[in-house]
């Protein structure tokens, strides 16, 4: 808990992995399913409490299912912001990049405003107001699947950009094939 509220971590994965052919979140990464990797790489920033987006995972009472499905990230976003309260912020992590160091985590942690390295629509950290919940409302309820991006949600909400540091810009990588998951295995074992 900070003078700012909670911080919240949010690992995003209920999505469908239908281009890497198997759920992706319950893939090993070096012993552990990934999404149990990504909520401990929050943990390991100081993320205050860890939420996962999706069905099915094992710890219960941090699993938040999609109200509205078929939003892709801001479905899992709706979602935990009815959980929290305004001050509190949000730091959402894709459930595929295993590869992002704790700092850049940090580093999002401490903004105190919409914001997401430049590049890169997640992670994003997200301060609960009641602009970010009509904002994120908006998107929710469009027809129009263009508004289910993220890029538009910071537009509606005032996002900002801040430069990633050089040395992490390469480790930013989803996996969203096979071929994908190899180079990040592969890159992982070399970093070891």
């Amino acid at each position: 808990m900070t003078a700012h509220g909670t911080l919240y971590g949010l690992v995003l994965a209920g999505g469908r992995s239908s281009r890497m052919g198997q759920d992706k979140s319950r893939m090993s990464w070096f012993g552990k399913p990934l999404y149990q990797h990504m909520a401990s790489l929050l943990t390991q920033a100081g993320i205050d409490q860890v939420l996962i987006s999706g069905s099915g995972f094992s710890i219960n009472d941090s699993v938040i299912e999609d109200v509205v499905p078929g939003r892709g990230p801001v479905s899992g976003i709706h979602s935990a912001l009815k959980r929290l309260h305004n001050g509190d912020r949000l730091l959402v992590i894709p459930v595929d990049m295993p590869l992002i160091p704790a700092d850049a985590i940090r580093i999002l942690g401490d903004q105190q405003r919409v914001c997401c390295f430049e590049g890169f629509n997640l992670p994003v950290v997200l301060p609960v107001t009641t602009e970010l919940r009509q904002a994120v409302d908006t998107s929710i309820a469009s027809d129009n699947p263009g508004d289910y991006a993220l890029w538009r949600l910071y537009q509606r909400s005032g996002g900002q950009t801040i430069p990633l540091p050089l040395a992490m810009a390469d480790l930013f990588v989803n996996a969203n094939t096979p071929g994908d998951w190899c180079d990040l295995v592969n890159k992982e074992v070399v970093q070891k």
